[in-house]
């Protein structure tokens, strides 16, 4: 199997559950306190030091065409990302891969909003602005609801422009006598500025495969796509090294 390069990335964010701190003004309306919410968030991930994952992805983008592909995720804490395909595979870095440390309390700025009916169903807005200066997003909207609670859906708008939106489904995955509730499937609408050519490569985990038109074509998109990413055979806490991680 072919490695993949893993570009620094713009926008998404996914990703997901983690902690972020509360500093500054509060949101315009009193509610939970950021801090103490997503330390709860990520208590449950405190033991997870790596993991393997199967993903199938369906990749609709604008003024390209991508065959539906599979390919194997890897992940090692805080945030080393690995991935392994026979195929030409885009995916949004901060989107289409799951960290659960991505909010750290001491690299975001993080406020309570509001509260907001959400596919039915109750859920709590909060603005994440990372607090690093050369960060490629400006800021995220994180939905937390559900019981347990988690990120429900996440919302983020890069320094280039980019909106990405994501939709998270969980399900249990029990391994070592320990229960992780991990990504079942993922739906990510992305809008890209009209203004420029499109996104950096950087925006992408993708293979430089020229035969299948490959990075070129990336910093050519506008408009709006979709990407829909399913997870499956999850492989938590098996040891990998760092070798892995500098293909």
């Amino acid at each position: 199997m072919k490695s993949l390069e893993i570009f620094s990335g713009i926008m998404l964010v996914i990703l997901l559950i983690s902690p972020a701190a509360a500093q500054g003004a509060p949101g315009p309306t009193a509610g939970p306190d950021p801090r103490q919410l997503f330390a709860e968030l990520v208590k449950p991930y405190r033991n997870l030091n790596d993991y393997t994952v199967t993903i199938h992805a369906k990749v609709n983008l604008p003024t390209m065409r991508v065959p539906d592909f599979t390919a194997t995720l890897y992940f090692k804490k805080p945030d080393l990302f690995h991935i392994e395909t026979r195929s030409f595979a885009p995916i949004p870095r901060n989107s289409g891969v799951f960290n659960p440390f991505q909010f750290d309390p001491e690299k975001n700025r993080i406020a309570y909003q509001r509260a907001e009916n959400l596919d039915g169903a109750r859920a709590e807005l909060y603005r994440v602005e990372p607090l690093d200066a050369k960060a490629r997003i400006r800021y995220y909207n994180v939905w937390v609801g559900g019981l347990p609670r988690r990120i429900v859906q996440a919302e983020s708008l890069s320094i280039q422009g980019t909106k990405g939106l994501v939709k998270l489904f969980y399900a249990t995955v029990a391994q070592g006598g320990e229960k992780w509730l991990m990504p079942e499937k993922v739906h990510i609408h992305l809008t890209f500025p009209e203004e420029v050519t499109g996104p950096s490569t950087s925006s992408f985990i993708a293979k430089d495969n020229p035969v299948s038109g490959g990075m070129g074509r990336l910093d050519e998109i506008s408009g709006e796509g979709d990407i829909d990413i399913a997870y499956s055979d999850w492989r938590i806490n098996t040891g990998l090294g760092d070798s892995l991680f500098k293909k």
